[in-house]
């Protein structure tokens, strides 16, 4: 007789051919949901008694787990046995070459994985301290035998995304283990600075676009010829069948044909597709049929209530065959729904507050409903105009070469490492131009549109003047409060910090901290849940929180606080800390420094922290053991302390004394700092006050 417990959600299970669990309730789950997209606060568990027979049982699990892109999850144990268990493993291999191969693995890494074209990967190989052992690596369907030390990839591949595995073997065949790798190589456009030179820029985004074949941008130049009509077959398959997304894919085939009503240069075919595609949707919870589609986020909202609209518009006589209703019934839904929504985003900002990755596509959603509102709809296109020039002032506020150098909610894990793999970068460079762009962030529906930013929002985006901005974003909603934020930009450096932000809370989304540097160089802070990485499973090691820390910040001092941690699951909280990037880094005591060009950046910690020299990220992360740890970080710069030598020794000088839960600590500008690890925060004896304004800075 065995107890056994099941960490599942939809899940039969047969030992020895009988069924002992089916929870045939798709609706089912032991703990209720309480939170969205796939973080769950308790585990559904299962537990099933069952009798096991002597000798061999053979378990079948059969599950589904319910969840965007979350892929399958199963763990189990026996919780309770009447009769020992006996197990044996036969080891063929002598354990010291497995330890040392274990080893060389950890030594394995690359020393970047984001490259621009003209660089070169360099990946570091581990060595397994033996001769019986042989390293090989499979790349581009060729092997090639790797020996300890630095291996250099060619200078000339391609730009693409760039696999290989590493084997390790016996010389006579025998595997012991493999890992894989990656890198990826992007091409950049060169920074085309200037307000004049917007409409340059925004034609040479639609060649490259169009290049790629890419519709709107073809439909724009006037080669609406060269559109592919089995590409927009491909995107309208995508929202017949209900895709996550695929709202995504909609919007710009919608605004496409729109755009057609009045120039007539479309295939007739790709205007018969599309409309298929739009009859048949599902626009809003509320109507009939199934979907892995996300409709609860604030960008799919703006997205749905757009494309119900447009919809509408397009085909008001027409019977929408998923709810029975005809164009002009959606139009005047998806107007009801987008106005509430405009009118919050314009009173309380953003829910999804400076994500690189989706406001983009909230930018998208607005720049097509500028451009299809009729006339009579003047409240609907003020309020439109509104929130696309306050986008516009987020992204010029936020914007530090190439960075979205602020904390974000809703971030993911490869673009907080780099610019090159962010959505925001796109963004930048056709608003403004004063940074490197990677040729693939291009935002098709910014550079179909017609809108132009204020010249004055592309001024602050290029004035590096040092200068402090505050924005309070955010409704509240599932328990969470709005985000207060506080910015630091400088011509060398920028950090921010979202003040005391649902402290003590698992975010799957959230960065509560930043600080960048030239150079792509980007400087957060985690509590990783797990060590895995990827879109579907958050927290992640980089993305999100599973914890959220106290963030406190004034002047160039941010200070990131894990305190009464209680989540079991946290092993350490860490840095992203690339030394590659950097001009030279430095260990002292409980401070790392660092410098890129003419910025400096000084973190402290009360845990003992040091550079990773293992695994994936070796040198590329600082890492404290254990869930309790404040982190502090300074920065500065040649203008405010002269040279690297002289800011080490302003910060060393200046030490932080801790009493209890009381910091007590002197800024690099001479203030006198104190905060609690829970409560209190003052500078020079006057508490730090939260603006109430949506946003503030000196250019307001």
């Amino acid at each position: 007789m065995a107890e056994i417990e099941l960490f599942v959600n939809r899940c039969a299970l047969i030992i020895n051919g009988e069924v002992v669990l089916n929870n045939r309730d798709i609706n089912y789950r032991k703990w209720p949901r309480v939170y969205v997209f796939e973080h769950v606060s308790r585990n559904n568990v299962e537990k099933v008694t069952v009798n096991l027979k002597k000798g061999k049982n053979r378990f079948l699990y059969i599950g589904a787990s319910y969840g965007r892109s979350t892929g399958q999850t199963f763990s189990a144990r026996i919780t309770s046995l009447s009769y020992p268990i006996i197990a044996s493993i036969p080891i063929s291999i002598d354990i010291a070459i497995r330890s040392g191969v274990h080893k060389a693995m950890q030594r394995t890494y690359l020393t970047d994985t984001a490259l621009k074209v003209g660089t070169t990967a360099v990946l570091n190989v581990g060595d397994p301290e033996t001769d019986n052992v042989v390293t090989e690596m499979e790349f581009n369907e060729e092997k090639t035998i790797l020996t300890p030390g630095k291996f250099v990839f060619p200078k000339s591949l391609p730009v693409s995304h760039h696999p290989f595995k590493i084997v390790w073997k016996l010389k006579d065949g025998t595997p012991i283990a493999e890992k894989n790798y990656a890198f990826g190589i992007y091409n950049v456009y060169a920074p085309m600075p200037g307000y004049e030179l917007f409409e340059q820029r925004r034609i040479k985004a639609l060649n490259h676009l169009a290049n790629k074949g890419n519709a709107l941008a073809l439909f724009r130049l006037d080669r609406a010829n060269e559109i592919n009509v089995n590409s927009i077959s491909a995107l309208c398959d995508k929202v017949i069948k209900r895709q996550d997304c695929a709202d995504f894919h909609l919007l710009p085939l919608l605004w496409l044909a729109y755009e057609d009503t009045h120039e007539k240069k479309l295939d007739p075919k790709i205007h018969t597709l599309i409309k298929e595609a739009a009859l048949n949707f599902r626009y809003w919870v509320d109507e009939p049929g199934n979907s892995s589609m996300i409709y609860c986020s604030e960008n799919h909202r703006i997205g749905f209530h757009v494309c119900e609209y447009l919809a509408g518009l397009l085909y008001p006589t027409d019977t929408f065959t998923n709810c029975n209703q005809n164009g002009m019934y959606h139009s005047l839904k998806g107007r009801m729904h987008l106005v509430e929504w405009l009118s919050q985003r314009c009173k309380m900002g953003f829910d999804e507050p400076h994500s690189d990755h989706y406001l983009p596509v909230t930018l998208s959603a607005l720049l097509c409903l500028r451009e299809v509102l009729p006339r009579e709809e003047y409240p609907i296109r003020n309020m439109v105009n509104v929130l696309l020039d306050f986008m516009s002032y987020i992204f010029a506020t936020s914007n530090f070469d190439g960075v979205m150098a602020t904390p974000r909610g809703r971030a993911y894990n490869a673009p907080l490492r780099t610019s090159l793999s962010s959505a925001a970068g796109g963004v930048f460079w056709i608003l403004f131009g004063n940074c490197e762009a990677c040729s693939g962030s291009f935002n098709q529906e910014l550079a179909f549109s017609y809108y132009v930013p204020p010249k004055f929002i592309c001024e602050i985006a290029e004035d590096y003047t040092p200068a402090t901005f505050y924005f309070k974003e955010g409704l509240m909603h599932f328990d969470k409060h709005n985000a207060d934020f506080t910015l630091r930009r400088t011509p060398n450096y920028m950090l921010g910090g979202v003040r005391d932000h649902n402290v003590g809370c698992c975010d799957m989304h959230f960065v509560p901290a930043m600080i960048a540097l030239k150079g792509d160089v980007s400087i957060f802070f985690s509590a990783p849940q797990n060590n895995a990485e990827g879109n579907g499973l958050r927290p992640d090691y980089w993305a999100g929180q599973a914890f959220m820390p106290r963030v406190l910040m004034h002047g160039r001092m941010l200070a990131v606080i894990w305190h009464n941690v209680d989540n079991p699951k946290i092993w350490m909280t860490h840095v992203h800390f690339n030394t590659s990037k950097l001009d030279e880094y430095r260990s002292i005591g409980k401070y790392t420094f660092g410098r890129k060009g003419n910025g400096y950046v000084a973190i402290y910690s009360t845990a003992p922290h040091s550079i990773a020299e293992e695994g994936v990220y070796a040198y590329r992360e600082l890492v404290a053991k254990g869930t309790e740890c404040t982190w502090i970080a300074f920065c500065g710069s040649i203008d405010e302390d002269g040279s690297f030598e002289d800011f080490i020794r302003k910060i060393l000088e200046s030490p932080i004394t801790l009493n209890g839960d009381t910091v007590n600590l002197k800024s690099p500008d001479g203030d006198h700092i104190e905060f609690g690890l829970t409560t209190d925060f003052r500078a020079n004896g006057e508490d730090v006050e939260i603006p109430d304004y949506l946003c503030l800075s000196p250019y307001l």
